[in-house]
């Protein structure tokens, strides 16, 4: 199994919204749909698809900690990080990155939305012109939404917090076929940070 043909699968999750079933027996599948038709995506059956390909994508990156707000992400190294100004972070950026020619980006922000929960957030989306193909997805565990802006050539997964914020990361461009399929592993790679005070709680309950 090729490494597009994995990474095509979940961008097709992540883009469309869509669940991909592959017929293989040498693997498992990379998403699971709900009930309720929403995306379940988790980044173990992530590491057994990269893992049963003919190279890895997975060893081509390492992942970022964003310590505001503990939770990190997989970055390929071909993006990045680009140093933040204190206007960025006074709009709300964490993180920036890009490749060398400045032609695919990843931006991370954290957004004050004064309180509004998931739901909220995805309403004011479906009003916002520009806004295409919004859907309930669920990465490693965390409810969240997914949403396109064609005309910016972007994809958006936002989450929000008990601080009342969207958290939101944001891919471009979303027309390159090789970059979607760095952006489905990125995106599924959205996961809490591992902190001192959860591996703490994690080894009082094995206990």
């Amino acid at each position: 199994m090729t490494k597009k043909l994995i990474a095509g699968i979940l961008a097709s999750c992540l883009i469309f919204g869509s669940v991909a079933v592959m017929a293989d027996d040498s693997t498992a599948e990379s998403a699971e749909s709900t009930a309720t038709g929403t995306v379940e995506l988790n980044w173990e059956d992530i590491e057994a698809l990269d893992a049963a390909a003919d190279q890895s994508l997975i060893s081509q990156g390492e992942f970022k900690n964003f310590d505001e707000i503990a939770v990190k992400m997989w970055v390929p190294n071909v993006l990045q990080e680009v140093e933040l100004t204190d206007e960025d972070r006074e709009q709300g950026f964490i993180a920036y990155y890009q490749t060398a020619d400045e032609d695919a980006a990843a931006s991370v922000v954290y957004a004050d939305v004064q309180g509004m929960d998931l739901e909220t957030y995805k309403a004011e989306l479906e009003k916002t012109e520009g806004v295409e193909k919004i859907e309930d997805l669920v990465v490693n565990g965390i409810p969240c939404v997914s949403y396109d802006m064609p005309e910016a050539d972007t994809t958006c997964i936002s989450f929000a917090t008990e601080a009342g914020y969207i958290l939101e990361f944001s891919f471009k461009p979303m027309s390159d076929e090789g970059f979607q399929s760095v952006v489905a592993y990125m995106g599924a790679s959205i996961q809490p940070e591992e902190t001192e005070e959860a591996a703490a709680s994690e080894a009082e309950s094995v206990a």
